[in-house]
């Protein structure tokens, strides 16, 4: 499966607050670092408010630690907090190309991979 396709397949489990497929996504390849709309994988994560979705990102790897704590913040999103804090993560603010918007989206503009 090409590297497109497994980020797509961890950002629609991130989506559907799917553990198992985000798990599963993850032992194929899917790398959970990878950037949609001009946001990390977690921060789509944080916006889901999924604290397990947010961990289990991490556990695997995922570098966008600080600016995910700093959206989360930023959008008033407490409920996975705890989960980014915990871990004596400081936050900082990402900054999202004007393009994307101020909110991450599902799906990546489809001429970005043209």
């Amino acid at each position: 499966m090409t590297e497109n396709k497994l980020a797509k397949k961890l950002l629609n489990a991130v989506w559907e607050e799917d553990l198992n497929a985000a798990e599963l996504a993850i032992y194929e390849g899917a790398d959970p670092s990878w950037i949609f709309n001009g946001y990390p994988l977690l921060i789509h994560a944080v916006f889901t408010r999924n604290e397990a979705m947010v961990t289990l990102l991490i556990d695997h790897g995922a570098n966008q630690c600080a600016e995910a704590l700093g959206f989360a913040l930023e959008q008033g999103i407490g409920c996975v907090v705890g989960a980014l804090a915990y871990r004596g993560i400081i936050p900082k603010t990402y900054e999202t190309p004007e393009a994307f918007g101020p909110l991450p989206h599902r799906y990546a503009p489809l001429d970005l991979f043209c």
